[in-house]
């Protein structure tokens, strides 16, 4: 099959540029979210260009990895920040790391479920950091309080 007809080429339409409205104001939290959005292009693109269903894998794992990394900062600056809807933002945390954790083991070598877990990865990432992570930034003007 040509590249052009490659149903794997489909990510080439996703966006994965970071913009400024996904900035949080706090600079950890939008460093490691810019990582998590390039993680998930480096994904698409190995999945565009092999057909490793074992090396996508590892890669998902690795981006479950992160993922823990990032929600164990995050909550981490909040805590720093006394940041009074701690306990719901962990549990949505923890909602999402199942649902991770889930979605790659049902994962099959099926080209449409990598893209709709793409597609869910990318959709959770712009609603969790513009509604959810935004509330956080405030806290650093109003407490005085930097994030370490």
């Amino acid at each position: 099959m040509d590249r052009k007809n490659n149903p794997r080429n489909r990510y080439s339409t996703l966006d994965f540029k970071w913009k400024d409205e996904y900035n949080t104001g706090i600079a950890e939290i939008d460093y490691q979210h810019q990582y998590f959005l390039s993680s998930i292009k480096r994904i698409t693109t190995v999945m565009a260009e092999k057909n490793e269903h074992t090396y996508c894998q590892r890669l998902f794992m690795e981006l479950v990895y992160y993922t823990k990394f990032h929600f164990y900062s995050e909550e981490n600056i909040m805590m720093h920040l006394n940041y009074a809807g701690l306990k719901e933002h962990q549990e949505l945390h923890r909602d999402l790391i199942d649902i991770l954790t889930n979605k790659i083991n049902s994962i099959d070598d099926n080209i449409e479920e990598y893209h709709l877990f793409v597609q869910f990865l990318l959709k959770w990432f712009v609603h969790h950091s513009m509604e959810e992570d935004k509330k956080i930034a405030p806290l650093k003007e109003v407490t005085g309080v930097k994030p370490i």
